[in-house]
């Protein structure tokens, strides 16, 4: 009988704590309001509505690139479905070959890794890195088997 109730007891607690490891997640993510200085909480309506910048990475070819607008659309994923259009602005860091370069300096179909930040719902880049040829070349796999002319 000791053994039944222990092995009962054994089950609740690891039920209890798969239930709380699992609502850690939950709980973390939800925010607390700072208090105002007479110690009350703001309402829904007087909370902030501006939110942290996100962080994000992005590595692929440039589909478009919009002088104009500041904008530079950059393709990834398979058969490059994905991807993000990024503003760019005086602060983004632009590197060509190791040199510092602008927007009009890239080109369609240059590889570049980009880091940007999300905000107010748009993808800011903050630094655009264009890959050297010779690593594109070596990824792309165009290479040809001895004895075959094209």
């Amino acid at each position: 009988m000791l053994a039944v109730v222990s092995r009962y007891v054994t089950l609740a607690v690891v039920i209890m704590l798969s239930l709380a490891v699992a609502a850690g997640p939950v709980m973390a993510q939800t925010q607390q309001s700072p208090p105002l200085p007479g110690g009350s909480t703001p309402s829904p309506s007087e909370k902030p509505t501006e939110k942290a910048p996100t962080m994000g990475m992005l590595e692929g070819a440039v589909k478009t690139v919009d002088p104009a607008a500041g904008t530079v659309q950059v393709s990834s994923g398979p058969f490059g479905i994905l991807g993000r259009t990024l503003e760019v602005t005086n602060d983004t860091q632009i590197q060509v070959e190791g040199r510092q370069g602008s927007l009009t300096d890239l080109r369609e179909g240059a590889k570049v890794k980009a880091a940007y930040e999300s905000r107010d719902g748009k993808n800011v880049a903050t630094q655009i890195e264009v890959m050297p040829a010779q690593e594109t070349q070596k990824s792309s796999g165009t290479s040809q088997m001895p004895g075959k002319t094209q």
